[in-house]
């Protein structure tokens, strides 16, 4: 999405959740905080696709209630995986599959 000629992205439910589970926020506690965040890090040409990348995401595999760890390619960037699991490093991770 664009503002004002600006990249913005629309924080909804899906990418509140992404960001805080796989860290790309800080534990951030609201949208904007997030947007702010993420707007900081993702190059602006890519914030759109980024944006329905983390929908996308959200909704298929790290879903709310029971997300799908096992068919998620980010395990090893995601923060929420890595202490659900006990993972420190990917020799950890190895050592799991």
């Amino acid at each position: 999405s664009v503002v004002y000629n600006k990249a913005a992205m629309a924080v909804d439910t899906h990418v509140f959740r992404v960001a805080n589970r796989i860290g790309l926020t800080t534990n951030s506690k609201n949208p904007l905080t997030t947007e702010k965040e993420l707007i900081k890090y993702i190059p602006a040409e890519l914030v759109p696709i980024a944006h329905h990348w983390l929908i996308l995401h959200g909704r298929y595999v790290c879903q709310a209630r029971t997300p799908k760890c096992e068919e998620c390619g980010l395990q090893l960037m995601c923060e929420d995986y890595m202490k659900k699991h006990g993972v420190r490093d990917e020799e950890d991770f190895q050592e799991q599959k």
